[in-house]
């Protein structure tokens, strides 16, 4: 996995901070983010993202790197907060202002961004070219089907099988997350 790394001064709030430390992998990410001092943090303050990239660098030389980091990816997935003026967002309404939610979890510093391209009404790609490990995308991409889509609608998500993922060696400057769903009755005309 490549090195992560961020501006100086670059910090993120606390809300996305907790995710590295209460997910479903916690066990063993918890002990890393103990050490770099990154427990019972205020959800509404900001803190340095050198610190938090400190340990997910850390993270990513242990064994379970993959299932670790999709676990924190959805975690953020499930707690992200919306705008309040958007009531029952379809999953496509929320990947188009994916990138604002990321901005502003974000301040002094460019963190990357997030592009969307609609290749159909049931299938998305992302571009990554964010800050974080690819596969915590994957997982907030996965908690976002599952938040936002209908209940029982079946989806997939999985990488672009044309476009190499910056953590797998890929040399380009993103990584193509893609998700795809079957529509249901009420979709079909």
């Amino acid at each position: 996995m490549r090195k992560l790394t961020c501006p100086p001064g670059t910090e993120t709030i606390g809300q996305l901070l907790n995710s590295w430390y209460e997910n479903l992998q916690g066990d063993e990410t918890r002990p890393i983010m103990e050490k770099h001092g990154m427990v019972n943090l205020n959800p509404t303050t900001w803190y340095p993202v050198r610190m938090l990239l400190d340990a997910t660098n850390e993270i990513a030389e242990n064994c379970n790197v993959t299932p670790n980091f999709v676990a924190i990816g959805m975690k953020i997935g499930e707690a992200v907060p919306l705008p309040p003026d958007m009531e029952n967002p379809t999953l496509e309404e929320v990947l188009m202002i994916w990138d604002d939610l990321y901005q502003g979890l974000h301040r002094g510093g460019d963190v990357g961004c997030i592009k969307i391209e609609k290749v159909s009404d049931t299938y998305f790609k992302t571009i990554q070219s964010g800050i974080y490990p690819d596969d915590m995308s994957y997982g907030v991409l996965y908690a976002y089907g599952r938040r936002f889509l209908p209940p029982g609608t079946s989806f997939s998500v999985f990488y672009d099988p044309d476009v190499t993922p910056r953590d797998q060696g890929g040399e380009g400057e993103a990584t193509y997350i893609n998700i795809k769903w079957s529509p249901g009755p009420q979709d079909v005309t």
